[in-house]
């Protein structure tokens, strides 16, 4: 861990808060460094790599260090990049504020040429890496350094192989792996670049501003992709041998009854922290430089802005049919043969979960004890099956895990994106346009989640129709148990998350609620089952359309 200096903050301070001061700033890089493993690290200098040199191994010091000095600040746009949404509250951001906020091209520092590569890399596993090595003719001195993808594309730069105006040789290459899902995002980026361009260079700046925010429904370009290769069998045995829900802790827990679902959050003011340029001399104060998301207060949002809003309600997807679609639950309780535990409580779960779903009109269809093979063969199998008679896909998988791959009975490990990639809209046509919605209990690493005491800051500040080509990885929702790189819990009467989940899905769908409104819910108690013991689950959405999933027998009240 890199030791971190205490530097006095100048008396003066620049028109700060008294609270944010150069102890601060220390006290904030440090916990965000914290959270980050060396391959975060490695990404963040990967994405900034425009403006900082890659020509040594930097920590998050070095980076924050560097933006200093070129009067750079997007280190929230590097965390919210990377998918680490809850650290930007150590900045007073949060991910809706950040996605609102990189919505306008000129907030963006990050090009869209850099957050493809970037993603792509996510969905890159290593066998596919080495086939890629191979067929462009790395050479062997090279091969060992080049550990990912990233790597790879560093190498390719260096060479002039690849830049933002020629991916000529990605595509080659994606196209020999038979990626086609990704091959699209690169075309698609390509058509983009050069639609811009061309835009630019007739002069039409007010066509470029409309046409980028036409194209760009979130940001700039930001393709949904979750994947990231897990550790492989054997070598982290004694980590992984502890991944999946440390049950000693009180195993007749129940879900807790807490207030309902809060139908509106906190607007918060956010910081954009600019420190002023370190000296060389350690003594020497720096101090921070606050600014304020340009954000309309409430009457402005009440008045000018929000009319025309109002006409247009949120659209709901169509969810009516009968069945209303099909629940499948993997539910993995047994791993023979290998390091991992037998995960007693999950038979409750998975019952729990056909109880549930098949009350909400699902034809719900479990299997038991899969190997990773056996998993792929049923996701397959779904994912080929014709859904054109139904309005929704529900998958719940019960298992151990670890960051962003689900353990098999037989100790492999199947990527979450690969499983995003089977129902995506062009593996899955029946589905299209419908929503998709995973449950995933699952460790997603070996941390335990602490508690944190709120710090007195003495401020106000709160942490806390159709178009004709749609992105092929919309209107998914995936609803993990936990965050990347922690751990998530069960008892013998069943998992915090899952239970929690079975009991707001009962509580709040027959009350037509949104499914993301229950999520938060389930989030909550969640976050607030155990003072020693933390879990804090995560969602991932692409969804276009509100889900609310209403009984059968309740339908006609509402639609």
């Amino acid at each position: 861990m890199h030791v971190w200096k205490r530097h006095e903050a100048r008396s003066h301070g620049k028109g700060l808060p008294r609270w944010m001061m150069a102890d601060d700033i220390n006290y904030t890089l440090m916990t965000i460094e914290r959270e980050l493993d060396e391959e975060d690290i490695r990404d963040i200098q990967f994405l900034c790599k425009d403006y900082i040199s890659s020509g040594k191994p930097m920590n998050l010091w070095n980076i924050f260090t560097s933006f200093q000095e070129q009067k750079l600040d997007f280190l929230p746009e590097l965390l919210f990049r990377i998918k680490h949404y809850k650290l930007l509250s150590h900045l007073g951001k949060n991910k809706h504020l950040m996605l609102q906020f990189l919505k306008q091209p000129e907030n963006c520092k990050i090009s869209n040429y850099r957050v493809l590569l970037y993603d792509i890399s996510k969905e890159i596993d290593d066998k596919e890496l080495d086939d890629i090595k191979f067929l462009t003719s790395v050479p062997k001195g090279k091969c060992k350094s080049i550990t990912s993808f990233l790597d790879l594309c560093t190498v390719w730069e260096k060479e002039g192989k690849i830049s933002p105006n020629n991916l000529q040789i990605l595509l080659n290459a994606l196209e020999v792996i038979k990626r086609k899902d990704l091959t699209n995002k690169v075309e698609r980026y390509q058509e983009e670049t050069t639609a811009a361009l061309s835009l630019q260079e007739s002069g039409k700046q007010q066509d470029l501003k409309q046409w980028t925010q036409e194209q760009s429904q979130e940001i700039r370009y930001h393709p949904e992709v979750d994947a990231k290769p897990g550790c492989s069998a054997g070598t982290n045995k004694h980590h992984e041998s502890q991944m999946e829900d440390p049950s000693a802790v009180n195993a007749n827990f129940q879900v807790a009854e807490t207030s309902p679902v809060q139908e509106t959050s906190n607007l918060m003011e956010t910081l954009n922290i600019n420190t002023e340029v370190l000296s060389k001399e350690p003594s020497k104060a720096f101090s921070l430089n606050v600014t304020a998301f340009p954000s309309p207060r409430p009457s402005e949002q009440t008045t000018s802005k929000s009319t025309a809003r109002q006409q247009k309600p949120i659209e709901v997807y169509k969810m009516d049919s009968s069945p209303l679609g099909i629940c499948l639950i993997l539910n993995n309780k047994l791993f023979p043969g290998t390091h991992f535990k037998e995960r007693s409580g999950t038979d409750k779960d998975a019952e729990r979960l056909k109880e549930v779903f098949n009350d909400l009109g699902f034809d719900v269809r479990k299997y038991d004890n899969l190997t990773v093979n056996e998993m792929v063969q049923k996701l397959e199998a779904y994912s080929h099956y014709d859904h054109n008679a139904m309005d929704c896909f529900v998958c719940c998988i019960l298992s151990h895990g670890e960051k962003d791959v689900i353990v098999g009975k037989d100790g492999k490990h199947l990527q979450i994106g690969k499983i995003r990639t089977l129902f995506s809209g062009s593996q899955c046509t029946s589905l299209l346009k419908k929503p998709k919605l995973f449950f995933i209990q699952a460790c997603q690493g070996t941390k335990q989640q602490k508690p944190c005491f709120i710090r007195n800051t003495n401020s106000d500040l709160e942490f806390d129709s159709s178009p004709l080509l749609i992105p092929e990885h919309r209107d998914f929702l995936f609803a993990m148990s936990t965050v990347p790189g922690y751990v998530s819990c069960r008892t013998k009467e069943g998992s915090w998350f899952i239970q929690t989940l079975c009991t707001c899905l009962e509580d709040y769908c027959k009350e037509n609620y949104d499914i993301l409104d229950i999520l938060t819910e389930v989030n909550k108690r969640v976050s607030e089952m155990n003072q020693s013991i933390q879990q804090m689950p995560e969602q991932r959405v692409t969804l276009s359309k509100r889900v609310a999933i209403v009984p059968p027998s309740l339908r006609k009240q509402f639609f």
